[in-house]
């Protein structure tokens, strides 16, 4: 009893005791964080907790930063912009964290924060272990977070903590050329660009005079420069400047700027200390007038590009004021004249791949002569000079000259015949000499006529056989004009120059019809006058005649090595874009070019992708052209490399690798349609190339192909193929410049695919990787044209009948193909006909199908040839179209027809193929050979008659017996021959005879079913 009221009164005793809680801060958490102001501020963290919220140990690396424990928290309006300083050296007693954040509690963004800072001591002790957060930069209005606690576990207290704010410095100066009217001078050579803090200038810019991918032009800063003398200036960021670029070139002053030049992304320019950031600017070969005030305007592609570098101004002086060449047929040698208007140390000819240097010095008023070769013939060479100022290149002149073959035959008049005003025709015989045996590929006719108005006139040339051209018909064109030229279908684009000496293609019809057997004896040139008005005289008419040209010997010879990689680039939609890698070696004795565009002179690469099904090859995809610009000197092909000490040729032996993501780079492509693969011509001015800057989607002009072609899963069982094909001017062995092999693909449809590339590429058709096919070559006779590669597979199907499958590649056929054709026996029953063609997306062309057409004799697919002015799809290089059918009927072998796109010496190629059997050969026979007894007499006539009067029996030859060819068998048919044999006439009946048999050359209603006896 005793213990328990012990106990009670103790209870008791307790209860009486007042109880003492210490409450948590009002400031212990985010959400309850108390305003502080500019000054001194008080804290007390003896009974804080410690908040939850993470510890930003990124935001601050390296500044010793602690627990953060037992914090309190603050906030602060942000009163003006400037920088914030937060302090707690000396006066708070214990050691402090220090965290600032933007944001709500909920979602808070730290932006500083600090530890131990050196020399801030804690309150009353050396120990420098308080914080100061310096120079924080803040904006009016702004919200801040500030959260200060202990470093380690044993750090609470109390104390003052200090906010300041100092006004941000004054922001730097802009550049002293930040506007117009500031421009600094210009010099030749390098010009110090600095366009940080520079502002964006007011005045207008466009890409209205040419330019690839412009940008916002920020930040700019200007230049001005007067042109010393009449030249060319080229003006370049590339690799000079350290940031993204635009340029402008504005002539005349401030007030009056007008857009003369500009530049955005240009490619392989690159920004400063990158090997792969294509963005910076050039602007090259623009003409400048002595005297001509120019203003230079510099700034960034985007917002925030602007930085330091060196604008580089060139100028070359022109001082070529006269540039002339001919050549002597047969010579490959072309004479080159230069007329100079300035000084120079010596100058610089080049046509195609080759160049000769003359060195001077030489001064102005001089003319200067040089010969130089020619590496192809019978074609329009461009001849340039280039003006040297020791190492200095300056303005290039350029000229186009005819080299020739030797002429074969030549025929001329002189009439001096009178072209009455609006009268009859004026025809002047002109006598040409040769052998009907030789062989004729092409055609000049020279011409002078005076006359006021050539859009007057109509010209026509008619052969021996009484082929007819209408070569000039009226054309606008020369209005005003007389005629001083020479017609010629290699000869330049047809223009208003009707008067100057020169080679030019005809207006109207096509030279190329008179080419084949040579045709000795009287040609006939027509001219009318069509348009009262004007008289004129025929003063002098030409025919030229060439036959086969030679093939030079020696040379660069491009050899395509093998290809290791193609990358999956993007995508529009189901069609996937692809780039390919191309490994390019020179095996011939020359180094071979690579000079950038506008110079040709470079590989021009394309990339195809195939197909093999069970019973087809199918082109699946290609690209456009890439132009090659700069070339390494590797051994790729173990050759033995002599390197080049430029790189704008491939050296002997040599080799260079485009990788596959570059190969993909639209900037460098153009469309396949603008380059002639077979002499490699590719003419930059006025192309579609020189003005597609872009922007492109992610499968334009780049190796495209539809997921459905290339999907395994939806072609079990098939195999591809990829291909690099190159064509190159100055290739002299054109059968090695392509290269394929097999591939391997995987990936899904609407995503990215893989390409497998281990295998080793062949240099061949691709059609050899097309199992039980035949392949055989069409090209044209004479060495004026490329070839293409036609391949055949015929294969019996279950139910006797017989699939017939041709797959035909142009390899470098120029003039393109807009027909094939099978002579088939009307007896042959065909089905299931077939044409593919590979999308090619080409500006020049459309993608229709080719139209099959099967009339009694034959079986055909076409699209409309050039001269019809209709949109069409030409087999032209570098793709394979397919045609098929199935028949009834075994094959044999037959001569089959492939007809030229555009004009041709010869527009009709034949090869022979495997097909169904051809119509039957017509029947032969000899005109007058009446009644079949195999003799020409009186008889024939007789028998003619009782046939026509007396139902006497048919004849078995009709034909023979339409002795005037008129097509129809009556009383004027005896008399002819009547009178042939035994009366009044000597005429011999037309042909076939009297000597050689013959088909009816004539297509009427009368037929022979069988050679007549005379015709065994």
């Amino acid at each position: 009893m005793k213990n328990l009221l012990s106990s009670l009164v103790s209870l008791f005793l307790i209860s009486q005791v007042p109880l003492i809680l210490h409450a948590q801060p009002v400031n212990d958490d985010c959400s309850g964080a108390t305003a502080v102001f500019l000054g001194s501020n008080p804290i007390d963290t003896t009974q804080a907790t410690t908040s939850t919220e993470p510890i930003p140990d990124s935001t601050c690396p390296g500044s010793t930063l602690g627990q953060v424990l037992y914090d309190a928290w603050f906030l602060f309006d942000v009163p003006e912009t400037g920088f914030l300083t937060i302090s707690t050296c000396d006066t708070v007693n214990f050691d402090t964290d220090v965290i600032v954040y933007t944001g709500s509690c909920d979602s808070l963004l730290p932006t500083a924060c600090y530890g131990d800072s050196p020399d801030c001591f804690v309150q009353g002790t050396t120990n420098s272990w308080n914080t100061i957060v310096p120079d924080l930069p803040v904006t009016q209005g702004d919200t801040l977070k500030i959260r200060l606690g202990g470093w380690g576990t044993s750090d609470q207290g109390t104390g003052t903590f200090d906010l300041s704010l100092s006004s941000p410095p004054p922001p730097p100066p802009s550049p002293p050329n930040n506007e117009c009217v500031d421009a600094l001078p210009a010099v030749i050579g390098n010009n110090p660009v600095n366009s940080i803090n520079a502002t964006t200038s007011p005045e207008p810019y466009s890409n209205a005079t040419g330019c690839s991918a412009l940008g916002q032009m920020t930040a700019d800063v200007w230049f001005r420069w007067v042109a010393p003398e009449d030249g060319y200036i080229h003006l370049s960021t590339c690799e000079t400047v350290n940031f993204d670029t635009d340029l402008m070139v504005y002539s005349g002053e401030c007030d009056d700027l007008q857009e003369v030049a500009c530049s955005g992304d240009e490619p392989n320019c690159f920004v400063q200390g990158s090997s792969t950031q294509s963005w910076n600017s050039h602007i090259d070969n623009l003409a400048v007038t002595a005297g001509e005030i120019l203003h230079f305007r510099i700034g960034g592609w985007g917002a925030n590009d602007y930085g330091t570098g060196d604008l580089v101004l060139e100028f070359v002086t022109d001082v070529i004021a006269q540039l002339e060449g001919n050549s002597v047929p047969g010579s490959y040698e072309i004479n080159a004249s230069v007329e100079l208007s300035g000084d120079c140390s010596g100058l610089l000819f080049s046509v195609a791949s080759e160049s000769l240097e003359v060195l001077g010095p030489f001064s102005a008023g001089q003319m200067v002569d040089a010969q130089i070769s020619s590496p192809s013939i019978q074609t329009m060479a461009t001849l340039c000079v280039t003006p040297l100022f020791g190492q200095t290149p300056g303005v290039q002149q350029c000229t186009s000259v005819a080299v020739l073959s030797p002429i074969l035959y030549e025929a001329c008049s002189s009439p001096g015949t009178t072209i009455p005003d609006s009268g009859e025709p004026v025809e002047i015989p002109i006598v040409v000499a040769g052998s009907p045996d030789s062989n004729i590929w092409d055609l000049q006719v020279q011409l002078v006529i005076d006359h006021p108005d050539a859009s007057d006139l109509q010209i026509q040339l008619t052969d021996p056989n009484g082929t007819t051209e209408l070569l000039h018909n009226l054309p606008a064109a020369a209005a005003g004009s007389g005629l001083d030229l020479t017609w010629w279908m290699n000869g330049l684009e047809p223009s208003t120059e009707f008067a100057d000496g020169g080679y030019w293609q005809p207006t109207s019809g096509n030279l190329f019809s008179f080419t084949g057997l040579h045709q000795p004896g009287v040609w006939t040139l027509s001219v009318s006058d069509e348009i009262s008005g004007n008289t004129g005289i025929i003063n002098e008419v030409c025919l030229k005649f060439f036959d086969t040209v030679p093939l030079p010997v020696g040379g660069q010879d491009l050899i395509m090595g093998n290809t290791n990689n193609t990358v999956y680039v993007g995508r529009e939609g189901s069609i996937a874009s692809f780039g390919m890698e191309s490994v390019i070696c020179n095996g011939g004795d020359e180094p071979l070019n690579w000079y950038a565009n506008p110079d040709p002179r470079h590989p021009m690469m394309v990339f195809n992708m195939f197909r093999v099904d069970e019973d087809r090859i199918l082109q699946i995809g290609g690209s456009w052209a890439k132009h090659g610009w700069s070339s390494a000197q590797a051994n790729a092909c173990g050759f033995g490399c002599q390197p080049s000490p430029t790189n704008q040729q491939t050296g002997i032996g040599c080799s260079d690798t485009y990788g596959a993501a570059g190969n993909a780079a639209q900037i460098n492509m153009g469309p396949r349609s603008e380059i002639n693969p077979w002499g490699g011509g590719f003419v930059w001015d006025g192309s579609y190339m020189s003005q597609d800057t872009g922007p492109w989607n992610e499968t334009e002009e780049r190796l495209s192909i539809e997921d459905r072609d290339l999907d395994p899963a939806q072609n079990v069982g098939s195999t591809y193929l990829a291909e690099v094909y190159v064509i190159q001017p100055s290739d002299v062995d054109t059968s090695t410049n392509r290269a394929w092999e097999p591939i391997a693909i995987s990936g899904t449809p609407g995503d990215s695919w893989s390409i497998d590339m281990s295998e080793v590429s062949e240099s061949s058709p691709i059609q050899n990787a097309w199992t039980g096919s035949e392949i055989v070559t069409v090209s044209p006779p004479a060495n004026i044209d490329g070839t293409l590669d036609l391949a055949y597979k015929v294969t019996e199907n279950p139910d006797g009948t017989w699939r017939y499958e041709y797959a035909i590649y142009n390899f470098n056929f120029s003039a393109g193909i807009r027909s094939f054709n099978i002579p088939v026996d009307p007896a042959v029953n065909i089905s299931a006909t077939r044409f593919y063609a590979p999308v090619k997306r080409s500006p020049f062309h459309s993608d229709d199908p080719w139209v099959m057409s099967h009339p009694a004799d034959e079986i055909s697919w076409s699209t409309p040839g050039i001269s019809s002015g209709l949109p069409s799809n030409p087999l032209t290089w570098g793709w394979m179209h397919n045609f098929g059918f199935d028949a009834d009927a075994p094959p044999v072998e037959t001569i089959v027809t492939l007809e030229s796109h555009s004009a041709s010496p010869f527009g009709v190629l034949e090869v022979m193929v495997l097909a169904p059997p051809p119509p039957p050969p017509a029947a032969i026979f000899l005109r007058g050979y009446c009644n079949g007894d195999g003799a020409l007499n009186i008889a024939d006539p007789i028998f003619l008659l009782g046939h026509l009067f007396s139902n006497q029996a048919e004849p078995d030859c009709p034909d023979a017996c339409d002795v005037n060819d008129d097509g129809s068998l009556d009383i004027a048919d005896a008399i002819s021959l009547l009178n042939n044999l035994i009366c009044c006439s000597q005429t011999v009946p037309p042909p076939p005879g009297p000597v050689d048999c013959g088909e009816d050359p004539t297509d009427d209603d009368l037929d022979c079913t069988t050679n007549t006896n005379a015709c065994p």
